[in-house]
């Protein structure tokens, strides 16, 4: 129900329902039977399985990584309680005042989770801490043919392992309290706010991609892409803009290299590191 309740709760934002108040009854038990808490501390260990009938509990033997997984779908919905399950997780796991410990083989679900858990609470030493753990035994690998950064993981696999190296990307892509914002003050702007689509990836890829309402600005810019597609024509489009008032800037040169299409507007280029600024002219 934890993680469930995140879609609910978008749903209401997005459509004016009021589904999430399911998960106010969920936690009212759940904060008794599974996760125990009062005034800020835990009073038990967490469990993962409750049965009502035997009043008996399974209580899992990795109680810091349960805590800390636990704790990423609470975060957004009751924001203290999941800081207590979080301390509580380092806590269990010695992270605060410890070593970390690697022995090949890990899972590193338990430090990934650690890491996004970290910037989202602004906790930059334990984060620092567990980059640098990441950095030395993940095998970070940066694949010059395909332009990939990922992490090996110690798995020897033929593909970069998707679920660990997802969960790694979130802990590098977000900051202090973007997860809670995402489910409390999401950007729904988003919808209706100049858009870029259409990118020729994984030829070429962005590495920004922000609308400034205040200037009216889209700011876009690609990265170097595939090393054996430098300087190749590639193209992409801008939606929720008036092509007849636009002017697009290309490297801080004024471009027409672009047309309309279909109400959108279609930019040429080529593959690599480029900014463009898309303006709606008034």
């Amino acid at each position: 129900m934890s993680f469930a309740s995140l879609g609910l709760r978008l749903h209401d934002i997005n459509h004016d329902t009021d589904l999430h108040r399911a998960f106010a009854s969920w936690w009212d038990y759940a904060r008794v039977h599974y996760m125990p808490q009062r005034d800020g501390q835990m009073l038990g260990p967490m469990s993962m399985y409750y049965d009502p009938i035997i009043d008996t509990h399974h209580h899992s033997n990795l109680q810091g990584p349960t805590k800390l997984s636990a704790s990423l779908a609470l975060v957004p919905q009751v924001r203290d309680a999941a800081r207590v399950l979080v301390e509580s997780s380092y806590s269990d796991m010695g992270w605060p005042h410890g070593a970390l410990e690697y022995r090949p083989g890990d899972n590193p679900t338990p430090i990934l989770n650690g890491l996004f858990v970290a910037r989202e609470f602004g906790d930059d030493a334990l984060y620092a801490k567990l980059k640098a753990h990441c950095e030395a035994h993940h095998e970070p690998t940066w694949d010059q043919r395909t332009g990939e950064f990922t992490f090996g993981f110690g798995l020897d696999e033929p593909y970069p392992r998707g679920q660990y190296n997802g969960a790694a990307a979130m802990a590098e892509a977000t900051h202090k309290g973007a997860w809670w914002r995402l489910f409390n003050e999401p950007n729904l702007h988003k919808f209706i706010d100049p858009t870029v689509y259409g990118v020729d990836f994984p030829t070429v890829a962005l590495s920004q991609a922000t609308y400034d309402a205040q200037r009216q600005v889209l700011v876009i810019a690609t990265d170097t892409g595939l090393p054996d597609a430098a300087g190749q024509q590639t193209t992409f489009r801008v939606t929720n803009v008036n092509p007849g008032q636009c002017s697009v800037e290309v490297d801080g040169v004024r471009s027409k290299t672009w047309r309309e299409v279909d109400g959108d507007i279609e930019i040429e280029t080529t593959v690599g590191a480029h900014r463009f600024l898309i303006r709606e002219n008034h």
